[in-house]
């Protein structure tokens, strides 16, 4: 699998991420990042990981945070745990900018879908996203749709990915 080592990842909606510990860094066990969110983000919709724990941290502004049935609104210093299988989301409800800090422990699928969000622009490559859930045995899901119906069609989505392949001008780059 072709990775990256940019730490800079800039979304096409808005978040600018700033990668402080990846998978590789910590040999897996965990995967670090600052991310600054626009005014107004909706942000991911509601989904689960099957295996890993995602702790948010507001450093400045606020981030509006669903942990099940659960809607916290959180100020800086404050932070909130995720607990693997834990139907959850976020946003930016605000007119400022948010600056957040987000462990995920252990290190899942998330580095690897935010490094293909951030090469694919504004359109999110959801072939892409399949083979990396795929590889990292289907651990994240959408809320809402059931796993007997939601697996396959992530099976069926990453066979038709295209190979891994650099992004432009990173041919030859090492990290």
């Amino acid at each position: 699998m072709f990775m990256s080592m940019e730490r800079v990842l800039r979304m096409g909606t808005g978040e600018v991420l700033t990668i402080l510990r990846s998978g590789a860094d910590t040999g897996g066990s965990a995967f670090g990042f600052e991310a600054v969110l626009p005014p107004g983000l909706s942000g991911p919709p509601p989904h689960r990981h099957r295996v890993e724990t995602e702790t948010f941290s507001v450093l400045e502004g606020v981030l509006r945070v669903r942990v099940g049935d659960r809607v916290r609104v959180l100020e800086a210093g404050e932070s909130v745990t995720v607990p693997p299988g834990a139907v959850h989301a976020f946003s930016n409800p605000s007119d400022r900018p948010a600056r957040i800090r987000t462990v995920e422990t252990p290190a899942g699928p998330l580095e690897d879908q935010f490094r293909a969000l951030a090469a694919a622009g504004r359109i999110p490559p959801l072939r892409r996203l399949a083979r990396i859930n795929v590889e990292h045995d289907l651990s994240f899901s959408v809320h809402g749709i059931p796993d007997r119906i939601q697996r396959p069609l992530w099976r069926a989505l990453a066979i038709l990915a295209p190979a891994d392949r650099p992004p432009q001008g990173m041919i030859g780059r090492t990290g």
